[in-house]
């Protein structure tokens, strides 16, 4: 039996793509990306301070979809193409989330409930990174093009701030074999 070191799983935790060794690319001052791959997915993703919230909506065009995607991830995930606004969906109880294909993420989860005298409200957890696991079934090897929005980091001065990545309008290229 080989003693190899598992893919990364996605839990929200950051500790496997260190060991794995992957690329990391500093985003922001508080904010650390990572790109792993094996033979089946690549993984996307990011560290950021406790009390974030890391949402993120991942631009990716491969040469395998026909449509540049926005794929979303927050309390709720999702995707539509970028070209057709119409598939966005328009408010939380849309039908159209939830229609994810060929990718996972931990969205920030629900914990519970607030009590209030005129109504409830929906707690949430978080943890220390954002997953994006991608299959290359549905995207493809080759290159692939992709622009993320990162959304309410917490910074030392405890403000939110979001990440635009990479900065200009260009794309970030991941050579996926």
């Amino acid at each position: 039996m080989t003693n190899l070191i598992a893919p990364p799983l996605v839990d929200g935790n950051c500790n496997e793509y260190i060991k794995l060794g992957a690329n990391s690319i500093s985003i922001s001052e508080d904010v650390n990306l990572y790109i792993f791959q094996d033979d089946y997915y690549v993984w996307i993703s990011y560290c950021y301070p406790e009390g974030s919230y890391g949402t993120v909506d991942l631009e990716i065009e491969t040469n395998t979809i026909s449509d540049p995607l926005n794929l979303h991830v927050s309390a709720q995930m999702g995707e539509w193409p970028l070209n057709n606004k119409d598939l966005k969906p328009k408010n939380p109880e849309s039908d159209l989330w939830w229609k994810t294909n060929g990718w996972t993420a931990n969205p920030v989860w629900i914990n519970g409930m607030d009590k209030t005298a005129d109504r409830l409200r929906y707690k949430f957890k978080n943890g220390e990174a954002r997953e994006i696991q991608l299959s290359k079934n549905r995207f493809g090897k080759g290159e692939w093009k992709i622009r993320m929005n990162v959304r309410s980091i917490l910074n030392k001065a405890g403000e939110f701030y979001d990440i635009e990545f990479p900065e200009n309008d260009e794309a970030y290229l991941i050579e996926v074999d």
